[in-house]
């Protein structure tokens, strides 16, 4: 499997988990707390395809990272003004979607 195909399966895992996290925040009465979560899987998900354009224009590997690092904490503090203290379920949700993209990685290795 390629690394595309490991994005995409990342992508249908995170938007699966999303529906999952969205249906169960709103039948406990948590709809804020979801959406964070959602917000942050689906923002998450794209991670390896950001890494993947950014290194196809030729940007360097630590050049690269410290971009999308840059990117994402300036998500979560925008997330942190706008939705205050729920704000955290936005990290949440991308770490979340980083062991997600991890164990595609891993289960597409150990096909191999």
């Amino acid at each position: 499997m390629t690394s595309s195909g490991v994005l995409r399966q990342t992508v249908l895992a995170c938007l699966i988990l999303s529906v999952a996290v969205a249906v169960i925040a709103s039948a406990s009465g948590h709809l804020d707390l979801g959406l964070g979560m959602v917000a942050g899987l689906m923002l998450g998900s794209v991670n390896g395809y950001f890494i993947q354009g950014l290194l196809n224009r030729g940007a360097p590997f630590m050049a690269a990272s410290l971009l999308r690092i840059l990117f994402f904490s300036s998500l979560v503090l925008i997330a942190a003004l706008t939705m205050r203290g729920s704000a955290w379920t936005v990290a949440l949700g991308i770490g979340l979607a980083q062991l997600v993209m991890v164990a595609a990685g891993v289960r597409s290795g150990l096909r191999r």
